[in-house]
């Protein structure tokens, strides 16, 4: 059976925003600055995990160089 969480939108300047309970975060280890990938398909949105932290910041440092 699915957990449901509800979350209410909330503004933030002119764009919306929703924040993610902490029991998503922490079942996915998710962590400040990982990069979250939408799918947006028939009216329906999924949440995955993109890139990680350390991985953008490592792409950072060779893009610099």
């Amino acid at each position: 059976m699915p957990v449901v969480f509800r979350v209410l939108l909330g503004k933030t300047g002119n764009s919306l925003r929703i924040t993610l309970p902490r029991p998503i975060v922490e079942g996915f280890n998710w962590e400040d600055g990982d990069e979250i990938v939408l799918y947006v398909s028939e009216g329906e949105v999924t949440i995955k995990k993109g890139r990680g932290k350390k991985q953008l910041e490592h792409e950072k440092e060779k893009a610099s160089d």
